[in-house]
């Protein structure tokens, strides 16, 4: 629910609360104006760490908002040339909405909903003239509520940072683990090597002739059975460790991904701590995008997804959704062959998020 504001501000002093004009403020407005008061400046603090931390960390407190309303608070907040501003408290910018539509290559119409965004969600404050213009006086964008709420930041980030270590750990001992087992197999795996060598040619190994057949190296065909998300895999896609930024930049860039999910999904999903159904959803959802949009070789797929886990899964909306791409399955198929596919799908996946129509 919104309200209007109309005030001309004729009779208020210049240190008082400005918001005349007209503009659409949400029920909560009053907290977000004592958010802004609560802040009166802090030491140690930059524009550009403050822009480092929205980068990083927003998404935690405020998983609802657009791509474009995360850009936007950051160009505001690069207009904050003077730094001494963070500690005096004196935050407010002018840019207009035509200017921040250039900057990011936007319409403003879209300006203004993602400005209305960011204050619903009490990141700005826009404070207008008795003309509804922010062009001079007190009017202008108010940015002292994302200063009031670095602390916030703070801890979401710290959040992020213990739980991506505690995932590098896990992935450590799962390494430890696997060597551990594969040096005890390997006494008996050389018994067995010298029991088949002194007993002759071992007929029930069915030796692949690729000469005879060239084309079975091409693992994609047209024509090929559906391949069935974990099947025969040598583990369940449910023992895979889940990554968390690789799930996170799928629900944010693929619009096919998107149209799978509910409005409550995609909420969850881009919060802090998913729950195990909304990524089970995301599961289904690569699922029948592979199985209705790609014709992928099972065999392939399972040994992608033994290899890459989540990667693989990223790699398939990449596939079907990044421009251009005429041949999902090759295209694909290219991406699995990529030793370090985590690293591709993750840029693969932002550049997703500056196509026109993608999510934001």
């Amino acid at each position: 629910m919104t309200t209007y504001e109309s005030i001309t501000g004729n009779d208020a002093r210049p240190d008082e609360i400005q918001f005349t004009g007209i503009a659409a403020r949400t029920d909560t407005y009053e907290d977000l104006l004592r958010l802004a008061d609560s802040f009166g400046g802090a030491r140690e603090v930059t524009t550009a760490s403050v822009v480092g931390l929205v980068s990083r960390a927003i998404a935690q407190r405020s998983p609802c908002l657009t791509d474009l309303s995360v850009r936007l608070l950051i160009v505001l907040i690069e207009h904050v040339y003077d730094e001494k501003a963070w500690r005096s408290g004196r935050l407010t910018v002018f840019p207009g909405n035509r200017r921040l539509a250039e900057i990011t290559g936007k319409n403003e119409r879209s300006i203004r909903r993602a400005l209305s965004l960011l204050e619903a969600n009490h990141w700005i404050i826009r404070r207008y003239t008795e003309t509804n213009t922010r062009a001079s006086g007190n009017a202008g964008i108010d940015l002292r509520p994302v200063a009031a709420r670095l602390y916030e930041l703070r801890q979401a980030e710290n959040f992020l940072d213990e739980k991506i270590e505690a995932g590098r750990e896990y992935k450590r001992q799962e390494r430890d683990d696997l060597a551990r087992m594969e040096a005890q197999q390997k006494p008996a795996s050389e018994t067995q090597k010298e029991h088949k060598e002194s007993g002759g040619a071992d007929t029930s190994v069915h030796h692949k002739s690729y000469k005879l057949n060239p084309g079975s190296t091409n693992l994609v065909q047209s024509g090929a059975s559906q391949a069935t998300l974990g099947q025969g895999s040598n583990n369940s896609f449910n023992d895979i460790d889940v990554d968390t930024e690789i799930l996170f930049l799928m629900v944010q860039s693929s619009p096919t991904l998107q149209k799978q999910l509910t409005a409550a999904e995609l909420c969850e999903l881009v919060g802090p701590e998913p729950s195990g159904a909304a990524i089970q959803s995301v599961v289904s959802a690569v699922r029948w995008i592979l199985t209705n949009q790609v014709k992928l070789r099972p065999t392939v797929w399972r040994v992608a997804l033994d290899k890459h886990g989540w990667a693989a899964l990223a790699a398939v909306v990449v596939a079907v959704d990044r421009q251009g791409v005429r041949d999902p399955a090759s295209y694909l198929y290219s991406m699995l062959k990529a030793a370090r596919l985590r690293d591709t799908v993750r840029h693969s996946l932002r550049a997703l998020e500056r196509q026109e129509g993608g999510y934001a």
